[in-house]
């Protein structure tokens, strides 16, 4: 057993997965202290970007005005091949994420991202730019759509999320093949 056996696999076809905040509002503090360490770990595996790290300071009210105060936002990778979406986009707990470059995705990151996720319960990663395709990660539990649906396995989804990324998306006169 490799340690993606220990994750288990789930095919879904809803628009949205509602990840809950039973909070309510989620501080731009909680949202970077998750994308902090997503970044961290990324950054083992290859460049990573658009933007790095962002510190965290109780007193800020809004990060996004300081994002040209290089102390306060790292700057990201030259050519990311993991783009860790800076915006908090909503009040739910998922940080979003796009794969580029050559092999971003494979088990040694795959492992690596959900070990990070485990250390914040309910965080997960919406990939969104795998070919007709979406995956959600979270600590224990890969969710997974389109193309991936069929895949039997997390290792089988590893292989075929680098073969779509690698063939790209589909024209319209590849759609039936």
């Amino acid at each position: 057993m490799n340690g993606l056996d220990l994750i288990k696999l789930k095919a879904f076809s809803r628009s949205h997965i509602p990840n809950e905040n039973p909070g309510g509002t989620l501080a731009w503090q909680d949202y970077h202290t998750v994308r902090n360490a997503i970044v961290k770990t990324c950054r083992q595996f290859g460049p990573t970007g658009p933007m790095g790290a962002v510190q965290i300071e109780s007193d800020v009210e809004d990060p996004y005005r300081m994002i040209h105060d290089s102390d306060f936002w790292e700057r990201g990778d030259s050519e990311p091949m993991y783009y860790v979406i800076e915006d908090q986009l909503n009040h739910e707990r998922y940080c979003y994420m796009e794969l580029m470059g050559n092999d971003p995705f494979n088990a040694g990151w795959l492992l690596g991202i959900t070990a990070t996720l485990r250390t914040f319960d309910g965080w997960g990663i919406g990939i969104n730019n795998i070919p007709d395709s979406y995956m959600v990660i979270f600590g224990k539990k890969l969710m997974v759509k389109g193309r991936l649906a069929k895949c039997q396995s997390v290792l089988d989804v590893v292989e075929t999320t680098r073969r779509l990324l690698k063939q790209g998306p589909k024209r319209w006169w590849q759609i039936w093949r």
